[in-house]
């Protein structure tokens, strides 16, 4: 991720510059065929339980290696720009400040995450138990336009607002 300075226009938002804590992301994102994979790396697999956050932009995050070893999260997305980034803030939680925010109404889902093919593949096992998406992060603009993707991907789902990880989550069906 890199800090922008101005971003110019975005959605509804003219004129807009990224905060001042901000870093700009800039994703690509696929959709994959499970069968062209192969045997995931277990050590490279990291547990996520991520909380969007009812009425904003906000999603809690924990986090949880292969070693156990746990990092908490609470990250705001500012909207996607012009650019092909967007901005984003993280800061970073104990596990104490993680459960008062975990109390908060909103949209769960877990997923695990792997690390292949210089990205991330994310397996989710709630609410869409086994969709897979395949993610890579670019440090600009130009490197995330040249980039081919690996072979198991299917299609690119980037620019698609359904299947952001918000909307993801907010296909649990509601039992309650």
């Amino acid at each position: 991720m890199v800090r922008p300075t101005f971003l110019g226009s975005t959605s509804g938002m003219a004129d807009f510059i990224a905060p001042k804590y901000s870093l700009l992301e800039i994703e690509r994102r696929w959709l994959v065929n499970r069968q062209a994979i192969g045997s995931l790396d277990p050590s490279t697999a990291r547990c996520i339980e991520d909380l969007y956050i009812a009425g904003s932009q906000l999603r809690l995050r924990k986090m949880t290696s292969a070693d156990g070893n746990i990092i908490y999260k609470l990250g705001k997305k500012y909207g996607a720009t012009d650019s092909s980034g967007e901005p984003v803030t993280n800061l970073y939680l104990t596990a104490a400040e993680h459960a008062i925010f975990d109390s908060l109404p909103g949209d769960r889902a877990s997923k695990v995450r792997y690390l292949i093919s210089d990205g991330a593949l994310d397996v989710y096992e709630f609410p869409r138990t086994g969709f897979t998406v395949f993610e890579r992060e670019f440090n600009n603009e130009l490197a995330a336009l040249r980039y081919l993707p690996p072979s198991f991907v299917v299609e690119e789902i980037t620019q698609q607002p359904e299947y952001s990880g918000a909307a993801l989550a907010a296909v649990e069906l509601r039992t309650s």
